[in-house]
């Protein structure tokens, strides 16, 4: 059995590589061929506890992951997870690999896929708001599948941003990386914009202006009673994309807009199906997508890492 560390597992192939994976996961997560459960959930306070299996005729992956927001405080991620892959047919374990990483660059290959099939390609200016590890991991992959060259980020945290400014610029120097004041300041000057956010409240002032015609993409919120936008931004889209159904039962960012009537059922969509071409993208320009994860992306990225590693190994 295979150990594939952190270091491994962001070393072995390029960003967009992982962003073909999760192209090929979103449509796989509509078309079928695999098995997965909704993925236990426990919480104990603020900590959440994740259980994450999926199978496929060739791979069986498992993901555990633990959020602690606590850990901030004394020096510590707030994400640890492991990733274990099976042979589906034996039931042979095949590898153990870091699944902090693994969720980190699978999660902002989601978001990129997303960035591809939503935004306009033309689009150079991406903000972000929330400046952690996963902001950061946001930035570098948007950065792939769009011609960026003015981010803007604002965190409450100001080192978080400092060490945000500082790898942006060192992977990007040709690109302007500016600290912002305010959530407004990012809206009203991105074409693109990531929340990355563990926020129970709206990250941005309820303004129709910091809305129009932008794409939004939230990765946070990924319990009831947690939202990063607030009514306007969903009184302004005709299509509101999802990776997962599981969302509209987790994302306070689904089930409050759902529950308060400013988003209605039939414009909520799965992204796999527009990647799949089984629906078509409104004209709109203001557009959003909602990601909440799923053990299928966990698979893929699993898949991804142990058949590439394994033909460098051999």
């Amino acid at each position: 059995m295979e150990f594939f560390d952190s270091d491994r597992i962001e070393k072995a192939f390029p960003m967009l590589a992982w962003v073909e994976a999760m192209d090929a996961a979103l449509i796989a997560s509509v078309t079928g061929g695999y098995v997965m459960p909704q993925r236990m959930h426990l919480d104990r306070g603020d900590d959440t506890f994740l259980l994450m299996p999926c199978i496929t005729e060739e791979y069986w992956s498992t993901k555990l992951v633990s959020f602690c927001p606590g850990n901030s405080k004394i020096g510590h991620p707030s994400i640890y997870g492991t990733v274990v892959l099976n042979n589906s047919t034996t039931g042979k374990p095949l590898a153990v690999m870091d699944g902090s990483k693994t969720t980190a660059m699978r999660t902002a290959a989601v978001s990129a896929a997303g960035i591809k099939s939503l935004s306009p390609v033309t689009a150079r200016s991406l903000g972000i708001i929330g400046a952690g590890r996963q902001g950061t991991y946001q930035a570098l992959f948007a950065c792939s599948v769009r011609e960026i060259n003015e981010i803007r980020a604002y965190d409450q945290n100001r080192k978080n941003l400092k060490l945000f400014s500082d790898e942006l610029h060192m992977k990007y120097p040709d690109n302007k990386i500016i600290e912002a004041n305010d959530s407004g300041e990012v809206a009203l000057n991105s074409e693109i914009i990531i929340t990355a956010t563990d926020s129970q409240y709206p990250v941005f002032p309820n303004e129709k202006s910091l809305f129009s015609g932008r794409t939004f993409i939230g990765i946070g919120s990924y319990k009831p009673d947690c939202r990063e936008f607030p009514e306007q931004l969903f009184r302004q889209v005709d299509q509101v994309f999802i990776d997962t159904n599981d969302g509209k039962k987790e994302s306070g960012d689904l089930i409050t807009p759902l529950q308060n009537g400013w988003l209605t059922e039939d414009k909520i969509c799965l992204i796999g199906d527009l990647l799949a071409g089984n629906i078509r993208l409104s004209s709109n320009p203001t557009r959003f997508f909602k990601t909440v994860g799923s053990a299928i992306f966990d698979l893929y990225g699993a898949k991804l890492i142990y058949e590439t590693l394994l033909r460098m190994m051999h």
